[in-house]
């Protein structure tokens, strides 16, 4: 039988309900640990739950709730200290810990089916260090729109960009029978040929980076004379209307989806594997206090019929990863802000912020807002429980 040493002993300590976690290496060595490593992802967890930001927060929220965390954990040798937070979160694996991540989130989404996965990337802007030559922090995230859950991130290598790094993300991601919505950086065949050979979907906008498919789609969508020639050649095409006022503007969309595929070169439509429709959507927009107006005409691709009512509905699900993700995560969190930049710890720290709005957001039984359940989990011990779905016993 091996004989488990102290060191080995304070490598785990995770309670049940992130007890998926445990499979995480312990990044620290030698044989003087005080703390339960798993005691350590917990509190910054919960810490991060009630509205504290950085370590120094997590130190705080330890020594106030210290007679609430003693119900779920043991603290040997009291609550660790600021720095400690500091040291773990540099050094934890970021892989490793998206893995567990992915592994928790699947237990909260259960099995994804015909679900549109957004794929976007975004800066922490100030997550740079002068110093050692640092730039700043950018992930490429991906976000089931339906259930609202953030599925996983990547760090997009700063000598690299988003396009190599779609490819890696999926490997992650359900990919059968889900659609996968990118914006013009993901707009690539080398992509839109992965997604569709496990057994997925694709929506693609297309812009300036593939200028010759731009511009043909922009002379079909543009000219009358064009769409009445496709139709008369037998292509099909469908149409929608959707109209709404808010933030001050009224809005009017009209899509337009085709299946006129042979307005563009044979050798580019093939190389986008299943191609099946192009689709246009014109946006009207006019201020309702300036009364100014402005049209704006965007296109994409996809390997889903040229319907045009389910198609917008998936164009607009895409912007639920800016709105329901990036924008709560800049607003509520102040992740922009956010000046943890040493090591890992970054990285590690935005996959803790997702992981926490992932369990606001599933919640049903607190009726308010992401803001409102974090200020509620702060002021009263019995919601964070119920949010971080922990038992007493």
């Amino acid at each position: 039988m091996d004989h488990e040493t102290r060191s080995d002993r304070y490598a785990g300590g995770f309670p049940d309900a992130i007890s998926v976690f445990q499979s995480l290496t312990d990044p620290r060595t030698g044989r003087h640990k005080r703390h339960y490593f798993g005691e350590i992802i917990f509190i910054a967890l919960a810490a991060i739950i009630c509205k504290c930001e950085g370590f120094d927060d997590m130190e705080r929220f330890a020594q106030g709730k210290k007679s609430w965390l003693k119900k779920f954990l043991k603290l040997p040798n009291g609550v660790p200290s600021n720095d400690t937070f500091r040291r773990i979160f540099s050094a934890v694996d970021p892989e490793a810990f998206n893995a567990c991540f992915i592994r928790f989130v699947e237990g909260l989404s259960g099995k994804l089916s015909s679900q549109l996965i957004a794929i976007d990337g975004k800066a922490i802007r100030h997550s740079f260090d002068r110093a050692s030559e640092q730039s700043h922090l950018h992930l490429l995230s991906a976000f089931a729109s339906e259930q609202g859950l953030c599925l996983a991130q990547l760090k997009v290598d700063t000598k690299s960009n988003e396009i190599t790094a779609v490819p890696e993300l999926l490997d992650f991601l359900p990919i059968e029978g889900n659609t996968f919505s990118l914006d013009a950086m993901g707009c690539q065949k080398k992509i839109a040929h992965k997604i569709s050979l496990n057994g997925g979907h694709y929506l693609m906008a297309v812009k300036g980076n593939h200028p010759h498919l731009y511009a043909r789609l922009e002379q079909l969508f543009s000219s009358g004379t064009a769409l009445q020639y496709a139709q008369e050649q037998g292509s099909n095409f469908s149409s929608a209307v959707t109209e709404n006022k808010g933030h001050g503007r009224e809005e009017k969309r009209v899509i337009l989806a085709t299946n006129a595929l042979g307005w563009v070169d044979k050798l580019e439509r093939e190389s986008w594997l299943n191609l099946r429709s192009f689709i246009c959507v014109e946006s009207h927009r006019q201020n309702l206090i300036t009364k100014q107006s402005s049209v704006e005409k965007r296109y994409y691709l996809s390997d889903h019929k040229p319907d045009a009512a389910k198609l917008q509905k998936l164009i607009r699900q895409h912007w639920g990863i800016e709105n329901s993700c990036h924008w709560v995560l800049d607003v509520v969190w102040d992740e922009d802000g956010s000046r943890i930049r040493k090591g890992n710890a970054a990285e590690n720290i935005a996959l803790l912020r997702k992981l926490a709005l992932n369990l606001l957001r599933v919640d049903q039984t607190v009726k308010d807002t992401i803001q409102g359940k974090r200020l509620r989990a702060a002021f009263d011990e019995k919601i964070l429980e119920q949010l971080m779905g922990l038992k007493v016993s």
